[in-house]
């Protein structure tokens, strides 16, 4: 039983992200996410209590993995370089293969109320965190140009949010392609300017 009741709250959360991302936040009815989560809808008060809850949760769970599961790659080597490479690789392919919910997390943060987006907001800095962490390593390390930890992170994570909007199954370049080009592109553009000796560690960009 109370797998079937975990299992059912994840189908609303699915169908609330789905729902949210196309009518947005405030014109979406628990009627209606009832009916797509295939439940009565007096049946959706047994799983939250309110819709506020539901938007919460659905960003919660999200920053929640982002956080534990980059944590744990990152965790994988002391390379700033790799680290790198993990970054953007995960970014964009958590963005791609979870959209709705991803899209929902960054385009409905002014509906939650304000502890609830205090929680969220503290959940989004530690993700932003392990960005600036890599790129901070990477300036100590392999003497990366890097003025501003926050900004280069934040324009780091933009670049791979940014994919989802364009990105096609069945288009020239894979989610790996894609994300090693992105991850070039931000550590050539941060090498010294100096560094263009053949066997120069910095230069393995």
């Amino acid at each position: 039983m109370a797998d079937d009741k975990a299992s059912r709250k994840q189908i609303i959360l699915k169908e609330a992200a789905r729902l949210f991302r196309e009518k947005g936040y405030i014109a979406s009815n628990l009627r209606e996410l009832a009916r797509r989560a295939g439940i009565q809808g007096g049946s959706l008060y047994h799983h939250f209590d309110s819709k506020q809850e539901i938007l919460f949760q659905l960003m919660d769970n999200t920053m929640t993995d982002m956080v534990t599961s980059l944590s744990t790659l990152l965790a994988e080597t002391t390379d700033p370089e790799e680290q790198l490479r993990q970054l953007m690789r995960f970014h964009i392919s958590y963005t791609i293969c979870g959209p709705d919910e991803t899209y929902i997390t960054d385009d409905e943060l002014r509906n939650l109320n304000a502890d609830n987006y205090l929680q969220i907001i503290a959940k989004r800095d530690a993700y932003q965190k392990l960005f600036e962490e890599v790129f901070l390593s990477g300036s100590q390390q392999q003497g990366w140009l890097v003025v501003d930890h926050k900004l280069i992170a934040r324009a780091a994570i933009q670049m791979g949010t940014g994919v989802a909007s364009w990105y096609q199954p069945d288009g020239p370049m894979s989610i790996d392609q894609i994300s090693e080009y992105y991850a070039d592109l931000l550590c050539k553009g941060l090498l010294p300017r100096n560094s263009d000796q053949p066997n120069s560690r910095k230069n393995r960009c």
